[in-house]
C-alpha cells in the first residue's frame, strides 16, 4: 500500500502544534520571571531546552521559517548559559519577542519574512555581545493549551491519575498485608480452644462435687467458675469477631484488588498508542543528519500493527535519536568510500517494530556500514583503563562489542566540547534498562551493526525480590535477579584476592550487599549463605544478603528532585504493612561493586591506608582564570599549583613532579602548543595527560593542538567546569 504523504504530514502537523503549545506555555512562563541580570541558572537552562527542542520538532515537519527563528534564539540563550553573556533588559526583550513569532508561526498565523529575518539577524547579533536596537512590539500573549476541535487530556492531569492509580494499588497492597494479618489473628483462637479443652473434664467434676466442699471454698470457687463461664463467652465471641473480620478482610481485599487492577487496565488503554508514532518525523530527521554528515542514506521502516504503553515510547525517543546518529555519522561510509568497497552508494538503514512476544515488542535498527572496528575499540578501552592488554585479548568479538555501551569510552581522536565523550550508546542502554527492556548488538566486520531493543509493551506491575541486610530492608528489581541461592560458606571461595563463586562453570564475584552500600557489616552466620545471582548489562555477579523475605508486587514512589542522583537509588516503596523500602539500581549496583577494594568476606584489614592526593599544575597567565580553574579543581579534591606562563610551567614540572598539566594556550614567553612539544620531546615527560583549555576554537587550532600532542582540547567559549573534570578523570 502506497504512503499517503499528505495524510502523514497533515498528522504531523498537528502533533507538532500540540507539542508546541505545550512547549510555549513554559516558555511564557519562564521569561515572564525573567528580569535584568536576576534570571537563575535553572530558568536559563529550562528555557533553552523548550527552544532546543521546539527547533528539532520544527525540522521534522518541515518548517523551516520557526527552525531558522529558533536556531538564532539559541545563540542567544547559548550565550547566556555558558555565561559569555550576561542577561540585559534588551536580551529579555529579544527573547519575548521571539516569543510572540514562534507563537504565531505555530499558529500557522502570518508572519512577514522580512520581519523574521531581522528578528533572527538581532537575535545572533545580541548572542555575539553586539550592540542591539528594537523596534517597539505587541505583548506577548501565553497561547492556551486547549483546542475546540479535540477533547485531551494534559499530561499534568494523566499523570494525577497515574498517580491515583499507583495510590490505588498501595492501598490495595496494603489491604492484602491486612487480610493476612486478620487471618492469621482468627487461627490464633484455635491453638488457645485446644488448650482450654484439655482441663475440661477435671473442670467438669470439680463443678459437680462443688456442693460437697466447705463453704469458705465453695463460694471462692463458684465465684471463679462464674469468671471462668464469663471468660468463655468473652472468648466465643471474640472468636467469632475474629472470624468474621477474616471474612470481610479477604473481602475487602479482594475487592480492593479487582478495583486496582480495573483502573490499570483502563489506565492502559488511555495510554496505549500505536507504535508507528515513535519513527513519526525519522524520515526527515535521517535525511538531514546525511546530508550535514555528506552521505547519502535509504531508509526503510517496518512497523507492526500493535499498541504501545506512551511512557516507552516517551522513553525510547532519546535512544532512537542515539542510534541514529551513531549510525550515519560513524557506521555509514561517504559514498566514495562505499563504492571502493564493492557496496552501492547508498547505504540502507532499516527500522524495525514488530511483536516479540505477549509482552514484548522488538525495535531494530539496523544499518549496512562499515561495523564496529573491533581492535580500535579495544586500543580504547585499554587507553581509557577499563581493561589491560591481557584481557582485551582474551575478549571475543561478541565481548569486545559490549565496550560501545561503556559510558566515557569514545573512538574519537581526542576529547573536545562536542565530540569524542563517548556517552550515547550508554545513554542507550540506560534508558533501555530502565523500562525493564535490554539491548544486542551484532557488528559482523564491514558488513554493518544491527541494534535489536528487547522492551515491555507496558510499564505494568513491578515485582521486586526484598532483602533484609544489616536490620534493613531493600528491593531489587525481580528482572535483574537471575537466581537464589542457599549455599554454605564454603562455596564462596578466594580467587585472585576476590570472594568468587564458582557457577554453571564459570566464576563469579561475590559482594556483601553491605559492603557496597557502606553499611555495617555482619559477620556471616556459620550456616547457609543467602545470595542472589544478578545480571547486569550482559555482566553476572553475586550479592550476599542476610535473609531473602520473597518477591512481590510494589509501587515505586520517585525519589524527588532533590535526591534524583542519589547513586545505587532509583526510588523508593511502601510495603503492606507500612514499612518504606529504598529500591535498588542494579546497575548502579554493579558499578559500585566494582569500585569496592575491601571486602569484609576476605577478612583483610586495609585500614588506615592511605592515598596520594593527585597533583595538577595550571599553565595560565590571566589571574582571573588561574584563580577560577585553581578553585574548580581543589573542590574536586586534588592538589593543585599554578604557574603564570609556559615558561615557569616548564621549569615546575622539570623541578616537581605532577600528574597532569592543564594549559593556556596563548602566553607570554612560551604558548601552550611549545610547552606541549617539550613535554612530549622530554624522555621523563612524555607520557604526562596535557589539557589545553583556550578561546582558539577554529579547527586549524584544533588540529594544532592534536599535533603538539594534547590529550584533550576543550574551548573557552563553551567551557564547562564538568567538561575539564571529566577530562581529567579519563586521563589520570
Amino acid at each position: 500500500m502506497s504512503l499517503d504523504r499528505a495524510a502523514l504530514q497533515q498528522r504531523l502537523l498537528e502533533s507538532f502544534r500540540i507539542e508546541a503549545r505545550e512547549r510555549l506555555i513554559v516558555l511564557a512562563d519562564g521569561l515572564a520571571d525573567w528580569h535584568e541580570a536576576a534570571a537563575d541558572q535553572a530558568s536559563i537552562e529550562s528555557v533553552f531546552r523548550e527552544v532546543h527542542s521546539l527547533k528539532g520538532a520544527a525540522r521534522a515537519v518541515g518548517l523551516q521559517p520557526l527552525e531558522q527563528l529558533c536556531h538564532a534564539w539559541e545563540t542567544l540563550l547559548g550565550a547566556v548559559r555558558n555565561e559569555r553573556l550576561q542577561l540585559s533588559a534588551t536580551s529579555i526583550e529579544l527573547c519575548r519577542q521571539a516569543l510572540s513569532a514562534v507563537q504565531k508561526l505555530s499558529a500557522a498565523q502570518p508572519v512577514e519574512t522580512e520581519e523574521l529575518q531581522q528578528l533572527a539577524e538581532m537575535l545572533e547579533a545580541a548572542g555575539r555581545g553586539e550592540t542591539v536596537r528594537l523596534k517597539e512590539t505587541a505583548p506577548v500573549r501565553t497561547q492556551q493549551a486547549t483546542d475546540s476541535s479535540m477533547v485531551r487530556v494534559s499530561a499534568k492531569n494523566l499523570d494525577a491519575l497515574l498517580f491515583h492509580g499507583e495510590a490505588l494499588l498501595q492501598h490495595k497492597l496494603e489491604a492484602q498485608a491486612l487480610a493476612q494479618g486478620l487471618h492469621e489473628h482468627a487461627l490464633a483462637f484455635d491453638a488457645q480452644r485446644n488448650r482450654k479443652f484439655v482441663g475440661q473434664h477435671g473442670w467438669k467434676q470439680l463443678r459437680d462435687e462443688l456442693e460437697s466442699l466447705p463453704i469458705q471454698n465453695r463460694d471462692t470457687l463458684k465465684s471463679l467458675f462464674d469468671y471462668l463461664d464469663w471468660s468463655q463467652e468473652q472468648f466465643d465471641r471474640l472468636h467469632f469477631e475474629a472470624i468474621n473480620l477474616d471474612k470481610s478482610g479477604r473481602h475487602l481485599a479482594q475487592g480492593m484488588s479487582q478495583l486496582s487492577d480495573a483502573h490499570a487496565e483502563d489506565m492502559l488503554a488511555v495510554l496505549l498508542l500505536p507504535v508507528g508514532t515513535l519513527v513519526e518525523g525519522v524520515p526527515a530527521m535521517v535525511q538531514d543528519l546525511a546530508r550535514q554528515a555528506g552521505k547519502r542514506v535509504e531508509l526503510q521502516m517496518h512497523c507492526a500493527n500493535l499498541q504501545v504503553d506512551k511512557r516507552i515510547l516517551d522513553e525510547l525517543r532519546t535512544p532512537l535519536t542515539h542510534l541514529l546518529r551513531n549510525a550515519i555519522d560513524h557506521g555509514f561510509e561517504v559514498p566514495d568510500q562505499r563504492e571502493a568497497f564493492g557496496k552501492p552508494p547508498v547505504g540502507q538503514l532499516q527500522i524495525e517494530l514488530q511483536q516479540e512476544s505477549a509482552g514484548w515488542f522488538l525495535l531494530s535498527v539496523r544499518d549496512d556500514g562499515s561495523g564496529i572496528d573491533i581492535p580500535q575499540l579495544k586500543a580504547r578501552a585499554i587507553g581509557a583503563g577499563l581493561l589491560d592488554e591481557a584481557e582485551a585479548a582474551q575478549l571475543n568479538d561478541s565481548e569486545a562489542q559490549k565496550l560501545v555501551f561503556a559510558s566515557g569510552l569514545s573512538t574519537a581522536a581526542m576529547i573536545t566540547d562536542l565530540s569524542g565523550r563517548g556517552l550515547g550508546m550508554a545513554i542507550v542502554q540506560d534508558a533501555v534498562e530502565r523500562i525493564g527492556g535490554h539491548v544486542e548488538l551484532e557488528s559482523p566486520p564491514g558488513r554493518g551493526t544491527w541494534f535489536r531493543l528487547y522492551l515491555p509493551l507496558t510499564l505494568s506491575a513491578f515485582r521486586a525480590v526484598i532483602v533484609r541486610n544489616a536490620e534493613r530492608l531493600f528491593a531489587i528489581p525481580a528482572l535483574a535477579v537471575e537466581r537464589c541461592l542457599r549455599l554454605p560458606p564454603s562455596a564462596v571461595r578466594m580467587l585472585e584476592n576476590r570472594p568468587s563463586l564458582v557457577w554453571e562453570e564459570r566464576v563469579l564475584p561475590v559482594w556483601p550487599l553491605a559492603d557496597i552500600l557502606g553499611l555495617d557489616s555482619v559477620e556471616p552466620d556459620a550456616g547457609e549463605l543467602t545470595l542472589l545471582l544478578l545480571q547486569v548489562r550482559g555482566e553476572r555477579f553475586v550479592l550476599l544478603v542476610d535473609e531473602l523475605l520473597g518477591d512481590q508486587e510494589i509501587t515505586v514512589k520517585s525519589l524527588g528532585l532533590q535526591l534524583q542522583k542519589v547513586r545505587n537509588l532509583m526510588g523508593a516503596s511502601v510495603l503492606g504493612d507500612g514499612r518504606l523500602v529504598p529500591i535498588l539500581e542494579p546497575a548502579d549496583l554493579f558499578q559500585s561493586a566494582l569500585a569496592t577494594n575491601v571486602s569484609s568476606l576476605s577478612r583483610q584489614e586495609r585500614e588506615g591506608s592511605t592515598t596520594r592526593a593527585q597533583r595538577l599544575l595550571i599553565a595560565e597567565d590571566s589571574f582571573t582564570s588561574r584563580g577560577l580553574l585553581k578553585a574548580i579543581l581543589e573542590a574536586a579534591g586534588y592538589q593543585v599549583a599554578t604557574a603564570n606562563d609556559g615558561l615557569e610551567a616548564w621549569s615546575a614540572l622539570k623541578q616537581e613532579q605532577y600528574d597532569l598539566l592543564v594549559s593556556d594556550v596563548e602566553m607570554p614567553r612560551m604558548d601552550g602548543f611549545t610547552l606541549t612539544d617539550r613535554i612530549r620531546a622530554d624522555r621523563e615527560l612524555a607520557q604526562l595527560p596535557v589539557i589545553l583549555v583556550t578561546a582558539l576554537e577554529s579547527p586549524e587550532d584544533r588540529a594544532k593542538g592534536l599535533e603538539a600532542g594534547a590529550n584533550a582540547y576543550l574551548v573557552k567559549s563553551g567551557f564547562a567546569q564538568d567538561n575539564l573534570l571529566d577530562a581529567i578523570r579519563r586521563l589520570i
